[in-house]
This record gives structure tokens, C-alpha cells and sequence, in this order.
């Protein structure tokens, strides 16, 4: 009886690292799998770098959002200005119980209605490239340019990019009858910097431009990931909820480096900052 319960506890840890390395559901449209690992990440505060062991379960992860994609979600704002959007909000509250009058913090979840109507003008600042380089007309309204990253967005718009889209996708799965997708969302900085540790593959060393470029153009890394050091700086998520926006990596001008971070105010919308997205990998 020991032996056999030892053997199902085994197939149970086999199955269960297996599913973490190797999908066993359909992949999302435009994302690669990212098998669940572990590195290390550095990190400085007051001038004090301290490494630490950082370990990732599986997610699935897009390459930057093109313009394409983005102004899909603007053409859906301006055409359903009465919509609304939802999104779920976690935060540590002081609570007192009334009966044993006992204050404790508790994990409290809030959902927060985004009124489309307000926030089609802020959802894009349409010449942020055009402004900043000349060379960039109409970048993007310009359906040449389609295929390159999208810019001039802020972290609460890319934010709310993420539920447009799971609402989309949601939307399109009630139809046929099929089970809902997890949520879209803005990749943890452990998540990025994970990804971002994956050497590129060999071959063209244009992937490291003074230029903005298509998202698939130049060199992946070995998960099929392009411009993790350059191209676009990404927003990401902090771990700890920070009140700033923190964007990681370099861009078309600036250095490439996936070590590059930098602090900055989240309503920021810059010509050189873009995002991807992930979406929780659960069997």
C-alpha cells in the first residue's frame, strides 16, 4: 500500500512539472508558450544591489503590441462609447471585525467600471513618433506601419487594452459555446526579466537597431520572443504594486540592454515605450 501510494504522489509530480513545461491546451492566437523556471534577478534600492533566486510558473507571452492590434481597440472605443469595461483590483486593507473587535489586514477585491466614453481621449497620442522623429508620418494611422510596435500609450491605457481584448475574445468564445479565456494583463517585471534572459538565437546582429523595427523583425530568442533589449522599452507590472510605472529594456533611442529600468510616472505616454502582453498559463 506505501509503495503504491509513493507511486501515484510520483506520477502526480511528474504530471503536474509536465504541465508546466509542455502546454497540454490550445495556444492563444499571437503568443508562445513560456515553460515555468527559475532565475536571478537583481535588484537595487538605496543604492544596494541584492540578488535573489526568482522562480516563474508558465505563462504565455505576445511580442509587442503592433499598432494593428491597438488601433483595433480604438476603432471598438469610438464606435461603443456606452460600453463599459471591468477590471479586478486587489489591494491590503485594514479591517476591523465588529464582533471581536479585532483590526487585521485582509486581501480585499474590488471591481472598478471603466466607462469607455472617457477614456477614448487618452487612449493613444496618435503623433507621439511623429513628434519625435520626422521621419515617422502618420505612424499609426499609416497602415504601412502597421506591423511595428505601437507607441504613445500609456500603462493605464495598455492596461485597459488588456480588458478590451479579453472581453473580445470572451465575447467571441460565448458564441461558439466554449469555456472563457483567463485575462489578458501587463507581464510582472519577474515574468519580463525572465523571458528577457534567454539568449537571442545566432544570426542577424541588425537586432540591435538605432531604428524602430517590425516586431518580428531581427533575431528571436529561443521561445520565439523578438526586441526584449531594444526596438521599444515595455511597460511591465510591478511586483509589489508600486504607485509608478516601471519600463524595462532599451529602445530605438536609447541603449539595448534588457538590464535597462526606469521609473516613470504610469499616465506617461512616450515615443519610445510600447508593451506586450501574457496570459496566466492553468490547466
Amino acid at each position: 500500500m506505501k509503495n503504491l501510494i509513493t507511486t501515484i504522489v510520483s506520477l502526480f509530480f511528474i504530471i503536474s512539472l509536465n504541465a508546466q513545461t509542455q502546454p497540454s491546451v490550445s495556444k492563444p492566437a499571437g503568443m508562445v508558450f513560456i515553460p515555468q523556471g527559475s532565475f536571478q534577478m537583481a535588484n537595487t534600492r538605496d543604492s544596494q544591489t541584492k540578488v535573489t533566486n526568482v522562480s516563474v510558473d508558465a505563462f504565455w507571452m505576445s511580442n509587442e503590441i503592433t499598432n494593428a492590434e491597438f488601433r483595433e481597440f480604438v476603432d471598438w472605443a469610438k464606435k461603443n462609447p456606452n460600453e463599459t469595461l471591468y477590471q479586478v483590483k486587489y489591494s491590503m486593507e485594514l479591517i476591523t471585525d465588529p464582533k471581536k473587535g479585532i483590526t487585521k489586514d485582509s486581501l480585499i477585491r474590488k471591481i472598478n467600471p471603466i466607462e469607455v466614453s472617457k477614456l477614448i481621449p487618452e487612449i493613444i497620442d496618435p503623433l507621439c513618433l511623429d513628434k519625435a522623429n520626422k521621419n515617422f508620418k502618420d505612424y499609426f494611422s499609416d497602415k504601412k506601419y502597421n506591423d511595428y510596435p505601437v507607441v504613445g500609450v500609456s500603462f493605464t491605457m495598455a492596461e485597459y487594452f488588456c480588458l478590451w481584448k479579453t472581453k473580445l475574445v470572451n465575447d467571441q468564445m460565448k458564441e461558439k459555446g466554449t469555456p472563457s479565456v483567463h485575462s489578458y494583463r501587463i507581464p510582472l517585471e519577474t515574468e519580463w526579466e525572465y523571458v528577457a534572459q534567454q539568449p537571442n538565437l545566432k544570426g542577424d546582429k541588425n537586432n540591435l537597431s538605432s531604428k524602430i523595427q517590425e516586431v518580428n523583425e531581427g533575431t528571436s530568442n529561443e521561445w520565439g520572443l523578438f526586441h526584449l533589449d531594444n526596438n521599444v522599452s515595455e511597460w511591465v507590472t510591478p511586483v509589489m504594486r508600486e504607485k509608478s510605472g516601471i519600463i524595462r529594456g532599451g529602445s530605438w533611442k536609447s541603449e539595448n540592454s534588457i538590464s535597462s529600468r526606469q521609473v516613470i510616472d504610469p499616465n506617461s505616454k512616450e515615443a519610445n515605450v510600447g508593451f506586450r502582453i501574457v496570459q496566466s498559463y492553468i490547466t
